[in-house]
């Protein structure tokens, strides 16, 4: 794998810190949490109320009890998603670890 001038493990420099490695790849996922949280909610809301649009402005062609089918439906995928993506962004990779441990 290649690095940025001044990243590289070999040669003389040694090995580089979580701290510079962090500094070269941008902000690390396990200090996202919020905004995946706000990303979730978010999500979901619009989810809602898409629902909730096509319940009232079309009822003929979207029945209250279809809507809540779709919403309860939907809101399962996006809850194994947000799921899914919490305990990937908590994952520690070996291969990013360049201190050895």
């Amino acid at each position: 794998m290649t690095y940025p001038k001044g990243y590289g493990g070999g040669g003389g420099g040694g090995g580089r810190t979580s701290d510079e490695i962090e500094h070269m790849i941008g902000r690390r996922t396990e200090n996202m949490r919020g905004i995946f949280i706000i990303g979730f909610i978010l999500c979901w809301a619009a989810t809602a109320g898409g629902v909730y649009v096509g319940v009232t402005v079309y009822p003929w062609a979207y029945p209250l009890p279809s809507g809540l089918y779709a919403l309860s439906v939907l809101t399962v995928i996006e809850s194994l998603g947000f799921f899914w993506i919490m305990k990937i962004s908590r994952e520690r990779l070996g291969l990013l670890n360049f201190e050895g441990k």
